[in-house]
């Protein structure tokens, strides 16, 4: 029996997931809960093909106000992310982010990726 059908362009559950939604004015990513292998896995997949329609002109979004901190493999899929987007050009860059652990880590993997002078946080 199939489960419970996702809104479109949810990725997981209520207990970890993400939502990507792109154009050539914002690449928005929501983040929240602590991800499974398979919200990680999916997350490898389709974030860079999302991440590449923005434009020089677009902004970077990153929502992570119900975000858990994550471990290993989320934090080394985050990383990949954020080096992606620092070869990208974009105007504008913001991080949200409500829980001190959770934000500690993407300042640091944000500043590991090379983009502390590009991406604010909120």
């Amino acid at each position: 029996m199939p489960g419970p059908e996702s809104p479109p362009g949810r990725v997981g559950s209520d207990a970890g997931g993400f939502r990507l939604s792109n154009n050539a004015k914002e690449f928005r990513v929501e983040a929240w809960g602590y991800w499974t292998p398979e919200v990680i896995s999916a997350f490898r997949r389709l974030s860079p093909v999302a991440a590449r329609k923005l434009s020089a002109l677009g902004a970077f979004v990153f929502d992570a106000k119900e975000l858990k901190p994550q471990g290993i493999d989320g934090q080394e899929a985050l990383r990949e992310l954020f080096r992606m987007m620092a070869a990208l050009p974009f105007t504008k860059g913001s991080v949200f982010a409500e829980n001190a652990l959770a934000r500690m880590q993407l300042t640091r993997l944000v500043r590991d990726a090379g983009l502390a002078e590009r991406v604010g946080f909120e």
